[in-house]
């Protein structure tokens, strides 16, 4: 699969990604903007990101760009660095909650998001060796991390009630940042794995995925903490567990921070969400005055819509939360906030939780695409009649009863499935109706449906 993802650059480290791809990606990125602009230049702590950015400033300053390196930091302090300093552009590299062995580059080439077509530029730049050959400037590290948790600080208010907050960072960039700001912030706060370390020994950088934080349910549950807080491996990812070790889902995120901004300003606030999330997401934002405002999956997309329509915020199930006050996602941002409203709660969070609908909807169902090359022209063709058909990212069918979506993954050879119903009894019928012309794949589907509700049944799914 090729490294040029929709939104970022990323592959496996040495094979896919190495030092010359590095440098080649940083003279392709530099020949795109104006010589003599200035970029920031950060990784994550993965043990190949030093060499790889090492040889991507080179690429860079080849091609006359002039380039700040602020050092290991999280993505979020990156973006924060553009502004801060008035910068044309940026460069993490990361793969962000890719297992240790992957890593990349999520490039900012202008205040807009990195498009489809920026990333296709820069490939058929390396591909052709087109680059400016034009010398740049190289500063010496400077640390922004004093300045951007001072910005964070004037988002924030003084917590109501004393709480007990377990942070777990994963070893991710994260590390020396969140549990220092959040007890600066005034909480009682436990560090879980916040010493950095590139090889991700204790969980996956990804904490999407519930059986991730199993570490971070225990600790919970032995400390009594009132909330669970995981950062994935660049940070610009949050997941949020209650106080009984539950982690909650992604929708119920969503809501959380719906019934708190939307509670706090004018009607007609817009609220964008990605088309894999449940449809108890819109139909809160509807139902408290705003509008909810469907969008593909993917930080491009979801952050481009955001900035586009002045929204007050946006998410995505895979803990990317996006804010209209500094106009990107931050996951040390979000948790500020997040612990910000509980602690104006007299309720635990869980208590907080059930008052939110239920949804009866899928986990994501992973696939091979190579097992299934003819998956989206057999999906098209079995259900060309259909009326409520969205393309927007993949194929997503709605009926009055649920509806089910396939899309392809823009970081890995996978195809993703999920479903919701409006009753629980029905959910197994929604994939039925979805994949009847693919009888293999829905038995593969409803297979593992099966067996994660046995898991449920059994209480092993934490």
């Amino acid at each position: 699969m090729s490294i040029y993802k929709d939104c970022d650059i990323r592959g496996i480290y040495p094979d896919e990604i190495n030092e010359e791809i590095a440098y080649l990606i940083g003279r392709a990125a530099g020949s795109m903007v104006p010589t003599g602009s200035c970029f920031a230049v950060g990784g994550d702590v993965r043990i190949s990101t030093p060499s790889l950015k090492k040889s991507l400033i080179r690429g860079l300053v080849d091609s006359g760009i002039r380039v700040t390196d602020i050092g290991i930091v999280p993505t979020p302090l990156l973006y924060f660095a553009i502004d801060y300093l008035h910068f044309r552009g940026g460069i993490m590299v990361t793969a962000s909650h890719n297992p240790a062995a992957y890593n990349g580059f999520k490039i900012l080439l202008d205040k807009m998001p990195i498009t489809t077509h920026d990333i296709k530029e820069i490939k058929k730049r390396v591909e052709e060796k087109k680059f400016r050959a034009q010398l740049g400037h190289f500063d010496q590290i400077k640390n922004y991390q004093e300045e951007y948790l001072q910005f964070l600080k004037k988002f924030s208010i003084l917590p109501k009630r004393n709480l007990t907050v377990v942070v777990d960072c994963g070893n991710g960039s994260y590390a020396d940042l969140a549990s220092r700001f959040l007890t600066s912030l005034g909480y009682q706060v436990i560090s879980l794995y916040c010493e950095p370390d590139g090889t991700f020994p204790n969980r996956s950088p990804n904490p999407s995925q519930p059986e991730n934080l199993s570490d971070l349910c225990q600790i919970i549950l032995q400390h009594q903490a009132d909330v669970g807080i995981a950062f994935d491996g660049d940070g610009d990812r949050v997941i949020f567990a209650d106080e009984r070790g539950q982690v909650i889902l992604p929708e119920h995120g969503m809501i959380f921070f719906i019934r708190h901004l939307f509670s706090h300003n004018s009607p007609g606030q817009k609220f964008v969400y990605d088309i894999k999330s449940s449809r108890i997401v819109a139909d809160e934002v509807q139902r408290l005055g705003g509008i909810p405002l469907v969008e593909r999956s993917g930080h491009t997309y979801i952050k481009t819509r955001l900035i586009r329509e002045d929204a007050i915020m946006a998410g995505e199930i895979s803990g990317h939360y996006f804010f209209r006050e500094i106009h990107r996602d931050d996951g040390l941002f979000a948790a500020m906030v997040f612990l910000g409203y509980l602690s104006s709660q007299n309720l635990p969070l869980s208590k907080i939780i059930e008052t939110y609908p239920s949804p009866h909807v899928t986990p994501d169902i992973r696939i091979q695409t190579r097992s299934h090359p003819n998956l989206m022209s057999i999906l098209e063709k079995s259900h060309s009649k259909e009326k409520n058909v969205t393309t927007i990212d993949g194929i997503r069918i709605d009926w009055l009863e649920g509806w089910g979506l396939v899309r392809k993954s823009v970081t890995e050879p996978m195809f993703t499935l999920r479903f919701e119903a409006n009753q629980k009894e029905n959910l197994f019928e929604i994939v039925h109706r979805f994949l009847y012309a693919l009888p293999d794949v829905e038995q593969e589907v409803l297979s593992r449906l099966k067996n994660n509700n046995e898991k449920k049944s059994n209480g092993n799914d934490e």
